[in-house]
């Protein structure tokens, strides 16, 4: 085989293996179907059409989460009690999928509750996105914690994302700067409308969650926070559009 032929089979296999991790690349499209409601008054979780072996990785998380709430729910049974859940899909591809979950519950204890959370998913691999190493290293660390009703939760602690978060932060109602001020920690979702990053804090208490607005961050945002150029492809729209 001529020199010129074995780097050509070489460069077109060089192309095959980079072709997958290159959020560019354009994708089949996402095609999402909605579920039946886990309970009523409770909706289920989005599942990919037709997955590939990562979309069935995370259509198998989007399993395990919808049981969860459907065992947490039937145990919130009783006299004045219920259980509401909201889902909306904020982004469908090329590179992430996100769905913001939405709670409100009276299970019969001191208080109702309402809480909201995002899951956040690569739809290269199938995995639930590591926001902490999204970051530059030492810049975030991530927290184990848990909702209302001790689903798992994993949050964002960062001081550069803290400062910005007060920085951007609107005061409304009884909500003033210093109800967020020491929030350490965070809820981090793509929004394709917004064209954006947005975050809210996480665990604030019961009395002031509906403080707990969210901000969005555009690139300036994320390329302060250090974001790679990758990444912020992967949130934003390419051409600058939702």
């Amino acid at each position: 085989m001529a020199l010129v032929d074995k780097l050509k089979q070489g460069f077109c296999l060089g192309a095959v293996l980079l072709l997958p991790i290159n959020w560019s690349v354009a994708q089949k499209p996402l095609k999402l179907v909605r579920r039946p409601e886990v309970r009523k008054g409770v909706a289920a979780l989005p599942r990919i059409s037709a997955p590939n072996t990562a979309e069935a990785k995370i259509n198998d998380a989007l399993d395990r989460q919808d049981l969860w709430v459907r065992k947490s729910a039937e145990a919130c049974s009783g006299p004045d009690m219920f259980w509401k859940r909201v889902v909306e899909v904020t982004k469908s591809g090329p590179a992430l999928l996100s769905v913001l979950v939405s709670d409100s519950a009276d299970c019969g204890g001191v208080h109702p509750f309402d809480e909201a959370f995002a899951l956040v998913y690569d739809l290269r691999t199938g995995d639930a996105v590591r926001w902490d190493k999204v970051f530059p290293k030492g810049r975030a660390e991530e927290i184990k914690t848990s909702s209302n009703d001790g689903m798992p939760w994993i949050t964002i602690r960062s001081k550069r994302l803290q400062a910005l978060y007060v920085a951007m932060y609107k005061s409304h109602g009884d909500c003033s700067i210093e109800v967020v001020a020491e929030v350490t920690e965070f809820h981090l979702y793509p929004d394709e409308k917004a064209n954006a990053l947005k975050i809210f804090p996480a665990g604030l208490p019961q009395v002031a969650h509906a403080c707990a607005s969210s901000v969005a961050l555009g690139a300036k945002e994320l390329q302060t926070l250090g974001f790679s150029q990758q990444w912020q492809d992967a949130i934003l729209s390419p051409d600058g559009k939702p």
